[in-house]
């Protein structure tokens, strides 16, 4: 019977802790300088898996289109920072704290385009400022909270990292529309075309039809590419630029 209601008191006090604090995906309890330090716990990480440039030509225009978005966004108190990393995905992440990383694979489909490169970056950098890592991350913590709670074995946590999860995020489709909106608004506030937002997408859509439903790894967490480029280009068509400084 005192096991019994020793598990049910658990059950229960997690409930409470998952509707206080999971049920609004919103919320963050993380602070800014939690978020810093998972940043630079994760870029080791990064720095240890990939190969990352920095004396490249495509290293400093990534660091010179990033540095530029940051005179026209609403900065939070953080060490934004921008690298390009050896890795073939065409794909663009951004950590807590402010790293943004793009990957070479992304970088050549790009080609010479600054102004669809701007509008990648400022996407990232729409996440870090909207804390969509830092809500996710909370979102984690607390689930891995939970099964600590209803199943305190260590081997049922074995392998789990923060930092692992922080490389390997999927944003809610809301989250991926609120981040390709404060890209838009940032690279337009920088004098970038915005319309390189919708020549890149329109890059991908055609890719994901050439390589059927694998698609590129950038594209299998992220809403329907036809979606995205409606929305683009509807924000432009309105000048709906309602992030940054204009």
């Amino acid at each position: 019977m005192q096991r019994a209601t020793r598990i049910t008191t658990i059950m229960l006090s997690a409930l409470l802790l998952t509707g206080s604090l999971i049920g609004c995906r919103t919320r963050s309890f993380l602070s800014t300088k939690q978020e810093i330090e998972l940043g630079q716990q994760g870029m080791q990480q990064v720095e240890q898996q990939y190969r990352v440039e920095t004396a490249t030509p495509d290293a400093e225009r990534v660091r010179e289109i990033g540095d530029r978005l940051l005179k026209y966004i609403h900065k939070r108190p953080i060490p934004y920072s921008f690298h390009v990393i050896d890795s073939n995905q065409i794909n663009a992440f951004s950590l807590p704290g402010g790293p943004v990383f793009v990957c070479r694979g992304l970088m050549d489909m790009i080609g010479n385009d600054n102004d669809a490169l701007a509008c990648v970056i400022g996407h990232e950098l729409g996440h870090i400022n909207a804390r969509h890592v830092a809500r996710t991350i909370s979102s984690d913590i607390l689930n891995s909270t939970l099964i600590a709670v209803l199943f305190p074995n260590p081997n049922a946590q074995a392998g789990a990292s923060i930092v692992n999860d922080v490389l390997g995020l999927h944003y809610s489709r809301q989250e991926e529309y609120e981040a390709d909106w404060r890209g838009l608004s940032y690279a337009h506030a920088a004098g970038y075309n915005p319309e390189g937002m919708v020549r890149f997408f329109s890059k991908l859509e055609r890719l994901s039809k050439l390589q059927g439903s694998a698609g590129p790894a950038w594209l299998q967490d992220h809403p329907l590419t036809k979606d995205r480029i409606a929305r683009a280009e509807w924000i432009i068509e309105h000048h709906d630029y309602r992030y940054g400084n204009q």
